[in-house]
């Protein structure tokens, strides 16, 4: 099984899906609040580097889906398109129907019809054995109440895990009958039981633990922590292989050392307490750097670590983000200093850096993790760590995506207002050839499809000097038409063949002559 990534390696073509329904049509489903906070809690868990590493782009989050159909054609799109791991997760109502088949309760779902107006899991389990992913793992947290409580219990002395099982693969379910929901009030703020337990599990780690968290780690230690408290007995299923599966790192795994106990144990500690401490010092000692292209020139193309710091007119300066790039530091603070530049609310000036080059293999020894200890050890944290900032292009599935009202961009949101200057062709081109032009002069994504043959028949007059951003945009989409949209978002600038499709994180539309401005939706703290 693959291990669990740092923030440089990819996921490959790994997919996460995450579920969550929290509110119902029909009034014989309960609202279940906390299934949201489940699915973002989940989402959190596996986008943390020093966690599960997932790249944000690889997690779609699927909020409140109100059309079982629907749901069931974009987890097929995405199960077709994922050969290394995909993951499907759902929080919310399940229901047995008539036919004993469980069914995912969606927003439109009636319990009178569970199996016409609810996602029946066949077609899920159909969908995730029809997938080339070569790991396939379905983490059901259903909770019951009401009728849907009596229609699980109907279900008799059959195992929700069997029905749910997918063949060369791992199912965990919460509950082989009712599962446990907290009273309401709690569920405001807090995630489902089940769910809670398992990511207390995935946050904590385990003591005296391997250093990587497989599925059977992780099962081994949530069954007695769920009755423990009072909860009804998780269940799974899967081949042995599956249970290998690494799904986090253990964040609570220290290297073994020598004891009077472990004197006769042939035991050896490769990154010893010295070479750490040493490392910090190090890092300690260095005067930040300002983050220009004259300071990053001077950097040898290495591996390393790096802490961003940023200055806010007082003395002294903090520390912002800390990473780590197995192949180039040089080129990571670039890309970085890029993407500072093209935003709100920041100056590339306030930023500046400290680096060491690592000639260890970075997925092992993971220096970035012992800076961040020592930051939370001092009761400080980076801020931007966890919260965007490192991520690139997340991928049409996210564009829809609510931010948090701590994520980077909603925080600095792309300034529309940078300037383009063009020092290559003038005059006259098709829309493909513009759009392709001013994609490359930007500091943050913009993304287009191909997508009717206008954006090659079409023309736009590029004009002599520079031109702002907005100014860019503003010609495409005359150019382009009433049927085109360019939508730019907190984060990035996406363009498609479509017309009033509203974006939660959108700032300004365009749309043929017609442009205006959207406030973004945000949610938490």
């Amino acid at each position: 099984m693959a291990p669990v990534e740092t923030e440089d390696i990819s996921h490959g073509e790994s997919h996460a899906v995450l579920i969550g329904v929290s509110t119902y049509q029909d009034p014989s489903f309960p609202a279940v609040p906390a299934a949201l906070n489940s699915v973002r809690g989940m989402a959190d868990a596996l986008i943390d580097p020093e966690l599960c590493g997932w790249p944000e782009d690889r997690v779609t989050i699927i909020e409140n889906p109100e059309n079982a159909a629907a749901l069931a054609q974009q987890l097929r799109r995405i199960a077709e398109q994922t050969s290394d791991t995909l993951l499907v997760y759902f929080v919310g109502h399940g229901v047995i129907s008539d036919l004993g088949d469980v069914c995912l309760a969606v927003c439109g779902t009636d319990l009178r019809d569970p199996d016409l107006t609810g996602l029946e899991y066949p077609k899920v389990r159909r969908i995730v054995m029809g997938s080339p992913a070569q790991v396939k793992i379905v983490i059901l947290d259903c909770c019951y109440s009401g009728r849907a409580i009596q229609g699980l219990s109907a279900g008799g002395d059959g195992h929700f895990a069997d029905a749910t099982a997918v063949s060369g693969a791992y199912t965990l379910t919460a509950s082989d009958g009712t599962a446990h929901v907290a009273p309401l009030a709690e569920q405001i703020t807090a995630p489902t039981s089940f769910t809670r337990a398992f990511l207390d599990i995935v946050r904590q780690g385990i003591q005296d633990g391997p250093s990587a968290l497989t599925l059977g780690d992780i099962y081994r230690e949530l069954r007695p922590l769920v009755m423990a408290r009072g909860l009804p007995a998780p269940n799974r299923r899967g081949t042995d292989t599956a249970d290998l599966y690494t799904f986090a790192r253990n964040i609570a795994f220290r290297p073994p050392g020598r004891s009077d106990e472990r004197a006769g144990d042939l035991t050896v500690r490769l990154i010893t307490t010295e070479a750490e401490e040493l490392f910090i010092q190090l890092m300690e000692k260095q005067d930040p750097v300002a983050l220009t292209h004259e300071s990053l020139d001077a950097l040898d193309d290495s591996p390393g670590v790096y802490q961003l710091h940023r200055s806010q007119g007082g003395p002294g300066s903090r520390v912002v983000y800390v990473g780590q790039s197995d192949r180039s530091l040089q080129q990571r603070l670039q890309a970085q200093m890029v993407k500072i530049s093209g935003r709100l609310n920041i100056d590339v000036s306030e930023i500046s850096f400290t680096r060491l080059y690592v000639e260890d293999d970075l997925s092992v020894v993971y220096p970035a993790r012992l800076l961040i200890n020592r930051l939370l050890d001092q009761g400080e944290d980076a801020p931007w760590r966890m919260n965007g900032f490192g991520n690139s292009d997340p991928g049409r599935n996210r564009d829809r995506t609510v931010l948090k009202s701590r994520h980077f961009d909603a925080l600095y949101p792309i300034n529309l207002a940078w300037v383009i200057r063009n020092d290559g062709p003038r005059g006259r081109m098709t829309a493909l050839e513009f759009a392709t032009l001013i994609k490359g002069k930007l500091p943050y994504v913009f993304r287009f499809a191909y997508q009717g043959s206008e954006i090659e028949a079409v023309s736009v007059e590029m004009p002599e000097g520079a031109i702002s951003a907005d100014e860019a945009f503003r010609l495409l989409a005359e150019a382009l038409g009433a049927e085109w949209q360019i939508s730019a978002l907190s984060g990035y600038v996406v363009m498609y063949r479509e017309r009033d499709v509203k974006y939660p994180s959108a700032t300004r539309y365009y749309c043929g002559t017609r442009v205006w401005d959207s406030t973004p939706e945000l949610y938490g703290a």
